[in-house]
């Protein structure tokens, strides 16, 4: 969309939020039982139950509404903006292990 929007003046940017108590996360976490057979998935069940313990510290959704508010009207910020700072520290890091993974 950035490319293809540039020519007409439109900034394209992506706000990637963390874990935030909206209902959202919640959602996709119960969504993923209604499918998941031990019988036929590779995941364990184990795993995907681990991987839920993340959602019961979520962020209060006002401080991910504050920054939006502050980046929509700026003219010139970074094309990705990962909020709060644990969640782009986190990104990095989990890109960082794909550059240098071997298999």
């Amino acid at each position: 969309m950035q490319k293809e929007l540039k020519e007409f003046g439109v900034q394209v940017a992506t706000i990637n939020p963390g874990a935030f108590a909206t209902g959202f996360n919640d959602r996709s976490a119960e969504a993923k039982w209604k499918w998941f057979d031990e019988k036929i998935h590779f995941t364990r069940k184990e795993d995907m139950e681990e991987a839920e313990k993340a959602l019961e510290d979520q962020y209060d959704p006002e401080a991910m509404i504050e920054k939006m508010v502050e980046i929509i009207p700026l003219d010139n910020h970074k094309f990705r903006t990962a909020f709060p700072e644990e969640t782009e520290q986190q990104m990095k890091e989990e890109e960082a292990k794909r550059w240098d993974m071997e298999i």
